[in-house]
């Protein structure tokens, strides 16, 4: 028997498991996948962004790109990032929130904006936030290090719980084993097997344009009516028009829809002839109030959820994780 069993491989999986880790405590990753973060985490865009749309959310993620800048160093690349607003009271909002939660922030007027990314003149830009402790995440060095000595099963998807004397028993396309607590960890597909509410999962389209990006200039994340992000990438710029279609699960290809919406979003923007070199779809999961679901389940002692990270994984992962395993200890006893 296991302390914990985690169910899922992706960021919110093995941060809890790399967390379990540092307390003592034994784990098993059960994966559907032949590897770790095959779907959402896997598609990331990497954007390092602290200051998110809540204060909550922005504790976690605040606290994720720390342990980025510290132990898990070899995943982020320091550069800051820049939110632009559309209108100047949301500004004032993310102001306002990162004085509460002590993020330092410069402001920028559009001509500051423009003198970083000369391409984004054609957005409708009325003030801007410059984060300097904002960066880029390599998703594929993060996932790496969180499996850190982690045990990690793949191709065991599971297909049945049973609570047992002690804890459960859970059945996976691999056998089975028996585990005194369970971590959801599914993504998308978190509380399937409990026959909770399923979560809403929304496809993102995602890009790398043949366009020059500005030498060492921060992220941008454009925020308004018509969202939208780039950053540098090898092969040229990456952007997203952060489109949101209702999707199922396992449905991350990219489609004409994404391509209406990058069109509609980049409008007269310098990017907008830019010829496509590469394309994909991501996902993003949500609770039905759009809070992340974590901690102990309220009914049954043995489960312990980390779902729904609506599209901050890759920022927020290590302190979703350290959060999820302190739970895991309580519930263990």
């Amino acid at each position: 028997m296991t302390d914990v069993a985690i169910v899922g491989g992706g960021f919110a999986g093995m941060a809890t498991a790399w967390a379990l880790t540092q307390r003592g405590v034994t784990s098993v990753v059960l994966e559907r996948e032949a590897i770790p973060g095959r779907f959402a985490s896997g598609r990331s865009a990497g954007l390092g962004r602290q200051l998110a749309e809540d204060d909550s959310t922005t504790e976690l993620t605040i606290r994720g790109a720390q342990l980025l800048r510290g132990p898990l160093s070899a995943a982020w690349q320091p550069g800051g990032g820049i939110l632009s607003f559309d209108r100047e009271a949301h500004a004032e909002a993310y102001a306002a929130r990162a004085l509460r939660l002590d993020v330092a922030v410069e402001r920028l007027d559009r001509a500051g904006v423009i003198a970083r990314w000369p391409q984004a003149a054609a957005l409708p830009i009325a003030a801007a936030l410059h984060v300097p402790s904002d960066g880029v995440i390599d998703i594929v060095a993060l996932l790496a290090g969180l499996a850190q000595g982690a045990t990690v099963v793949c191709s065991a998807g599971v297909e049945r719980i049973e609570p047992a004397d002690g804890g459960v028993r859970i059945a996976t396309a691999r056998g089975s084993l028996a585990a005194r607590v369970v971590v959801d960890a599914a993504g998308a597909w978190a509380g399937g097997w409990t026959g909770d509410p399923p979560l809403a999962a929304f496809k993102r389209h995602v890009y790398v344009l043949e366009a020059a990006a500005p030498a060492r200039a921060p992220f941008l994340w454009h925020l308004g009516a018509g969202e939208v992000y780039v950053r540098g990438d090898a092969a040229g710029t990456l952007v997203s028009p952060c489109d949101a279609a209702r999707t199922a699960p396992a449905d991350q290809q990219p489609d004409d829809a994404g391509r209406a919406a990058l069109r509609d979003r980049l409008g007269a923007s310098a990017w907008s002839t830019a010829p496509i070199v590469r394309a994909w779809a991501c996902q993003r999961a949500f609770t039905p109030d759009g809070t992340m679901r974590l901690g102990r389940d309220p009914d049954r002692p043995w489960l312990v959820w980390a779902a729904g990270l609506g599209g901050h994984g890759a920022t927020a992962a290590a302190a979703v994780g350290e959060r999820v395993a302190d739970a895991c200890v309580s519930a263990l006893g």
